[in-house]
């Protein structure tokens, strides 16, 4: 596996509307397209915008990631359900062969972080990954707040307050438990809370900062609602790595509300009770494992890869380009050759050449009988 090249795009700083200068990606920024392009820097002032050419680069991002069925950012994938098959010692096959029972291979490759991995042991989930929490929802009635604290938290800063309430930045408790239980997930993973949205009348996706608003909450935490009690508990899980999130803290607030502390769940390691190989998104089960076969394992991950190869920054600049050209009705012209080429021409130029880049890049599946 490549870990690194000279050509990576490593001025990765996403911010795709913002407040002043250049919009940035994951994979170009608006100052590379405006490069391209041969003229002056977008700014928040100009027609188009930087913030109007941040959202093309989002979209634009989005297509590459599925033309190529890969991703060179954090994509995070939810609750993902393998089939599990024993295939652990028999008499014939000595323990030194083999050091696992079983193995599955996710759906996405470049594993950044197991947030969930649950084994379904008979009677009950049994987690494996991160560390976790819980809250449940006994009365809706009587909710007032909960509080998820980051490790080494300071004043507030770290400190992210969960309001019952009815507006974007708070989680919904007028319908009942199950419909805060979902609400409460949306606020904490900071999305459009599809699944009540008809009934609360949301037209936005959640957003909270913490305290100091330094940073959101779905920068730490992600939530699920626990299928298994009724749908009327969240299970929280903590993004920093391994039993780092042990050191979070929850509060809730309000005698509608119960909770558990964090506790690790993870023993990651050859010797433990699971390990992976993260490039190739294969995870190997040694301790722990399902004790039935069918849908037995269920994972949440963040995947993508972790560098952006100059290749991927290349097509993105250029088919963000194209989208200007194609909605541009004055007459921006960039040499070639020493010969000025019309708009049309340099459309079709750019669209070739970043999908070119894009079939050097797509993943290849290999059947072997």
């Amino acid at each position: 596996m490549k870990y690194a090249s000279p050509s990576d795009f490593t001025a990765i700083a996403p911010d795709y509307s913002p407040s002043s200068g250049a919009a940035k990606g994951y994979y170009t920024t608006s100052d590379l397209v405006a490069q391209l392009l041969q003229i002056p820097d977008f700014t928040t002032t100009t027609s188009p915008s930087s913030t109007e050419v941040g959202s093309i680069i989002k979209r634009i991002e989005d297509y590459i990631d599925e033309v190529t069925r890969a991703s060179w950012r954090p994509i995070r994938y939810s609750d993902e359900f393998h089939d599990f098959i024993f295939s652990g010692v028999r008499w014939f096959r000595p323990l030194y062969w083999s050091d696992y029972v079983g193995f599955i291979q996710l759906h996405n490759p470049d594993i950044r972080k197991i947030i969930r991995l649950a084994v379904w042991q008979g009677s009950s989930w049994k987690e494996l990954a991160s560390a976790t929490a819980k809250v449940k929802i006994s009365d809706y009635t009587n909710i007032t707040s909960v509080v998820l604290k980051t490790p080494g938290f300071s004043g507030s800063d770290g400190v992210f307050t969960l309001t019952a309430g009815t507006t974007a930045a708070t989680w919904d408790d007028t319908f009942g438990n199950k419909t805060a239980a979902e609400e409460l997930v949306a606020l904490i993973n900071e999305v459009y809370p599809a699944r009540t949205a008809d009934m609360t009348g949301a037209s936005t996706a959640k957003a909270l900062q913490d305290g100091a608003a330094n940073s959101n909450i779905s920068d730490f935490f992600y939530a699920t609602a626990d299928y298994e009690d009724n749908r009327v508990s969240v299970i929280i899980s903590s993004l920093l790595p391994g039993e780092d999130g042990s050191n979070c803290v929850i509060e809730v607030n309000g005698s509608g509300l119960t909770k558990d502390d964090f506790t690790d769940n993870e023993e990651m390691r050859r010797l433990g009770s699971w390990w992976a190989i993260e490039p190739d998104g294969k995870i190997f089960f040694r301790k722990n494992f399902p004790y039935l076969e069918r849908q037995s394992i269920k994972v949440t991950y963040v995947g993508g890869n972790h560098r952006v190869p100059g290749i991927i920054t290349d097509a993105t600049t250029k088919l963000v380009a194209c989208e200007l050209l194609r909605h541009d009705d004055s007459t921006v012209l960039i040499a070639e050759t020493g010969a000025q080429i019309d708009i049309r021409a340099k459309y079709d130029l750019l669209k070739e050449e970043a999908n070119k880049s894009l079939d050097l890049m797509k993943e290849t599946v290999f059947l072997i009988e």
